[in-house]
């Protein structure tokens, strides 16, 4: 099989899980006064054993690698030391940026097709990525879950997202990628460019080419137009995914995101 064709549909993806530290100035981890902000208690236990958890269950998923300064913070947790004695789970060191650890891992394991997320999203589910990975259009070397502020707000109207405006709708970002073939590699590279402007989109559209900043700027610009200009800057085909899940685009940036996913968590448990 091409590099381009990419991993069979049926082949199992290998989960990459980000559980890096933020430095000093992470507001929840302050708030909690830890560390990391993967080790933020949430009902009892921390939140990254929540999404190793979610990541486990998934049938989508084979083998979890993640990332993480010191690996020992990991492996005392009880949902990691069971994988590990399974043989499920891998923990390697941090980079000192998030597409830096991806990259890092690509480089050294090749695991491919690989799904990234992060461990600040303790709302992920199953459900979630079987929707992710069913949406995948074929062919694609980098796809993005999104969801669109419509879908956040009819059920959660409460939460504060960061959304990109475009000309067809408002999207948010949901913590959850995938690199079904090597050639996604290519997107680290321009990953790392955008990681200082995630939260400016004049600043991301520009890193885009004059072009695509005045269709920004006109708000001729659609989600779609976006991930094209995305691939042809990173030399990958590229796609965004949307999602029906409202719940995918609530991870745990500040306290009362902390506070909300817990609302959140305790619910679900109550209704089973």
């Amino acid at each position: 099989m091409s590099e381009a064709s990419g991993a069979p549909r049926n082949a199992p993806f290998t989960a990459l899980l980000m559980a890096g530290c933020r430095g000093p100035s992470d507001p929840v981890a302050s708030h909690c006064g830890i560390s990391h902000k993967a080790l933020a208690p949430i009902l009892g236990e921390p939140m990254v054993e929540h999404v190793l958890r979610t990541l486990a269950a998934a049938p989508e998923v084979g083998s979890i690698i993640a990332v993480i300064e010191d690996p020992a913070l990991l492996e005392a947790l009880p949902t990691a030391r069971a994988l590990l004695d399974e043989g499920r789970l891998r923990i390697t060191t941090a980079a000192p940026s998030p597409s830096q650890s991806v990259t890092k891992v690509l480089d050294e394991f090749s695991p491919y097709p690989a799904l990234v997320t992060t461990a600040d999203h303790p709302l992920l589910t199953p459900a979630m990525i079987a929707d992710f990975v069913a949406k995948i259009p074929a062919g694609v070397d980098v796809a993005a879950l999104v969801a669109t502020e419509r879908t956040i707000r009819a059920e959660h109207p409460e939460t504060k997202r960061t959304y990109f405006r475009f000309a067809d709708e408002a999207i948010s970002g949901c913590n959850l990628f995938a690199l079904p073939t090597p050639r996604g590699r290519n997107a680290m590279a321009f990953w790392r460019r955008l990681e200082q402007d995630r939260k400016k989109p004049w600043k991301m559209a520009y890193s885009l080419g004059l072009g695509t900043l005045f269709d920004f700027a006109l708000r001729r610009l659609t989600v779609d137009m976006a991930a094209e200009a995305i691939g042809a800057r990173a030399d990958a085909r590229a796609a965004i995914v949307r999602t029906r899940y409202a719940e995918a685009a609530i991870d745990v940036d500040k306290p009362h995101d902390l506070e909300l996913v817990t609302r959140i968590l305790s619910s679900r448990r109550a209704r089973g």
